[in-house]
C-alpha cells in the first residue's frame, strides 16, 4: 500500500474510533500514525490484523458493560496516545522491518499484535470468570481485577486471542511459520504481562472508593496511595514490555522452526 493511501485509510479509521468514543483526540493521532506504518509495511494482512485487534479489544473494553472491578482499573475516556503506543509500537516497528527484512518483520508484527490481543481478551473475558483469580507467581487467590491475577477462563481467552491473530495472518498469506510463531509469542507476552503485574507494576489504593487501582489518580479524581510495586511502572509500560516480549519471542520461534 502506498504511504498516501495508508495515511488516508488509517486516518479515516482513527477518526471513526474517535467519533464513537473508542479513542481520545491524542489516541486518534497515535492510532493514525501506528496504523499508517502497519498498512505501508504489512499491506492487506497488516491492515486486517490491526483491525482485528482494534475492533475486538474496543468492543470488549467499551461496548460490553464493564463489571465494577473492571471499572476501577480503567482510565476514563477512550484509549489515549500512551495506550495506543504501548500496544502498537512493536507492531509498527515490525511492519517497517517487513520492508527490509521480512523474515524478522512478520513474526515481530504478528507476535506483538497477538500479545496485545491475548492480554486484552484475557483481561476483559477473564474478569467474568465465576472462579476467583490466582496470583500467577504464587497461586494465592486474589480479588478480581488484581494485577497479576489469572483465571482458567482468562488464559483460554488469551490463547484464543493469539490463535485468532495467527489464523487470520495465515489466511491472508503471512508466512505460516510467522503465523504459528505469533500464537506462541502472543501467549508468552500475555504471561509476561501477568508476571510483571504481580511483581513490579505499581498498584495504588483509593481511600475514597476503598479499592485498588493501577493508576495514581483514580477515575473518581482522588489521588491514590501506592501500596506495592514501582509507582513509576504503570500499565502502559507493562503493556509495552509485554508486546515486545510477544514480538521477540515470535521472532525467536520463527528462526527455530
Amino acid at each position: 500500500m502506498t504511504p498516501a493511501a495508508a495515511v488516508v485509510l488509517a486516518g479515516g479509521l482513527a477518526l471513526v474510533g474517535r467519533t464513537i468514543g473508542w479513542l481520545t483526540p491524542g489516541g486518534a493521532l497515535a492510532a493514525a500514525l501506528v496504523g499508517a506504518l502497519i498498512l505501508v509495511g504489512g499491506g492487506v494482512a497488516g491492515a486486517a490484523l490491526l483491525a482485528l485487534f482494534f475492533i475486538s479489544s474496543s468492543v470488549l473494553t467499551y461496548a460490553v458493560r464493564p463489571l465494577p472491578q473492571v471499572w476501577n482499573h480503567r482510565e476514563a475516556g477512550g484509549r489515549n496516545a500512551r495506550q495506543v503506543l504501548a500496544n502498537g509500537s512493536w507492531a509498527a516497528l515490525g511492519a517497517v522491518l517487513v520492508t527490509v527484512q521480512a523474515a524478522a518483520g512478520w513474526p515481530l508484527l504478528t507476535g506483538a499484535l497477538a500479545a496485545a490481543q491475548a492480554d486484552t481478551w484475557a483481561t476483559e473475558i477473564g474478569m467474568r470468570s465465576r472462579r476467583a483469580p490466582r496470583l500467577i507467581t504464587s497461586g494465592r487467590p486474589v480479588p478480581a481485577g488484581t494485577s497479576g491475577g489469572v483465571t482458567a477462563l482468562g488464559t483460554f481467552a488469551a490463547v484464543a486471542g493469539a490463535g485468532a491473530t495467527g489464523i487470520v495472518a495465515a489466511a491472508l498469506g503471512v508466512p505460516p511459520h510467522a503465523a504459528a510463531a505469533a500464537v506462541v509469542g502472543g501467549t508468552a507476552g500475555m504471561l509476561g504481562d501477568s508476571i510483571l503485574g504481580a511483581t513490579v507494576q505499581g498498584v495504588f489504593h483509593c481511600e475514597s472508593c476503598a479499592t485498588e487501582t493501577e493508576h495514581a489518580l483514580h477515575r473518581c479524581g482522588i489521588a491514590a496511595r501506592p501500596v506495592r510495586g514501582w509507582r513509576s511502572l504503570g500499565n502502559n509500560a507493562v503493556n509495552f514490555v509485554a508486546t515486545g516480549v510477544g514480538g521477540l519471542v515470535a521472532v525467536a520461534v520463527w528462526f527455530l522452526l
